[in-house]
């Protein structure tokens, strides 16, 4: 079996990609796997809040990624806490986070929490989408077919797909289904290797509505995706309704068959856009009344100013300062919250973000995203990303670790030296340190 610290930093660089860097951060950073035999796998935390939110949040995700590198899907997951160099269990009962609810019906799909139409908070940059997927959910034969449903990480269209989902298992007598692109690839998988295709074919192209989230989990895999557009065929010609959603526009997802992004594009395509400033007050004012803890307005209208990226960074915010608040026994006001926030604040309150970074970094050097991430090793190539890997820890202070899985799964020693490379440069090269502070200065002028 690899060792642990292998195994995790795999299964971290699987979670930064889907939850993005700052909620990476906020939640991984400081984590280890301890130790796995043949029912635990051991994770070490830096406190009690993320212990308790790891739990509600990732057990199955972590559960999954490591299951899958060590072949065993049975396993546990079980969190401790190092105090003084010893790692504890600690009871979380007391922590405060939002009430969850669970779905009595065994054969639904299980989520850490329900999702409905009805708490999906509109605005400009979504409305589109959402009233789309309402047209879809009334009218047994809209306008239009599928809805195509596409945007960045964060931004609600999970939440679109299973409130509609949860609303037609409510209201309608429909045969409904709504998985990821992930999860229908599996089971494809296993019927294959079982030889139950019959049965896997049966089961997706007999029902009312079908609800594929990520779907550009597909790219890349010829044979899954001619499965695919043979079931999506077969819905579309008996006229049941089909939605789904992706990260990437169609004719964007890598290397997905031209048939089937042809076929995504038959209906209606609405993209969904990172939620402004009143919109991001009205979710922030829906989410906190889910804690127990009082949030006063100001403080709501702080996290909505400086978080201003996609719902998942101000939940996450309002997620912290609660446990603050409750762990310190002290009132939630202005002050706490930018005391417990300030961490992720850079540069006249904006919060910078690594493709910001990235972005200056290619343009000044002169070279594609594609070499950067790359393992080039000449000069013209491995100079700016050993820069960018200095700015990113300047910047960002992310841990060496996370920079190297960043970067196409870099060994921590190999940032640690970029770093220094470039430290010691910036100290022996003026000129060099003017290049380096222009860099920085035009980043920071991206966020103005």
């Amino acid at each position: 079996m690899e060792s642990c610290s292998k195994i995790w930093d795999d299964v971290l660089q699987n979670i930064q990609g889907k939850v993005g860097p700052l909620r990476f951060n906020l939640w991984f950073k400081n984590t280890r796997l301890e130790s796995i035999d043949s029912n635990y796998a051991s994770i070490i935390v830096p406190n009690i809040f993320t212990q308790t939110w790891l739990q509600e949040n990732f057990t199955n995700v972590l559960r999954e990624g490591i299951g899958k590198l060590v072949n065993n899907n049975d396993l546990n997951i079980k969190f401790s806490i190092l105090k003084n160099g010893v790692s504890e269990n600690v009871s979380t009962e007391n922590i405060l986070l939002p009430e969850k609810k669970t779905d009595s019906n065994k054969n639904s799909v299980q989520f850490n929490r329900i999702l409905k139409l009805e708490d999906f908070i509109v605005g400009p940059g979504n409305r589109l989408a959402y009233n789309a997927a309402l047209e879809m959910f009334k009218d047994k034969y809209p306008s239009f077919n599928p809805l195509f449903i596409h945007g960045t990480v964060g931004v609600g269209k999970t939440h679109i797909l299973q409130g509609v989902w949860n609303r037609v298992k409510e209201e309608q007598n429909v045969n409904a289904i709504y998985m990821s692109a992930e999860k229908w690839t599996n089971e494809y998988i296993y019927s294959l290797q079982k030889q139950k295709m019959e049965a896997f074919r049966q089961k997706y192209r007999n029902v009312d509505m079908f609800l594929i989230d990520d779907v550009h989990f597909l790219s890349n895999k010829q044979g899954v995706q001619e499965e695919f557009l043979h079931t999506f065929n077969a819905l579309f010609e008996l006229s049941k309704r089909i939605i789904l959603a992706s990260d990437a526009y169609p004719k964007m997802i890598g290397q997905l068959k031209e048939t089937l992004a042809s076929r995504f594009m038959s209906g209606m395509v609405t993209k969904i856009d990172k939620p402004d400033y009143a919109t991001r007050v009205l979710i922030l004012r829906s989410k906190a009344a889910k804690f127990d803890v009082h949030f006063p307005e100001e403080v709501l209208e702080l996290i909505a100013e400086k978080f201003d990226d996609n719902v998942r960074e101000v939940e996450s915010a309002l997620t912290i300062l609660s446990a603050h608040a409750k762990f310190n026994e002290k009132k939630l006001d202005l002050q706490l919250a930018n005391d417990v926030l300030s961490e992720f604040y850079y540069y006249e309150g904006k919060i910078i973000k690594i493709n910001e970074i990235e972005e200056v970094v290619l343009v000044y050097f002169n070279i594609s995203r594609s070499e950067l991430h790359s393992n080039k090793k000449i000069k013209s190539i491995s100079f700016p990303r050993q820069v960018c890997m200095y700015l990113t820890k300047t910047l960002l202070n992310w841990s060496y670790q996370q920079i190297g899985n960043y970067f196409s799964s870099k060994k921590h020693s190999t940032v640690m030296f970029a770093v220094k490379k470039v430290k010691d440069q910036i100290d022996s090269d003026k000129q060099f340190k003017l290049s380096i502070d222009m860099l920085i200065e035009k980043i920071k002028k991206e966020k103005r």
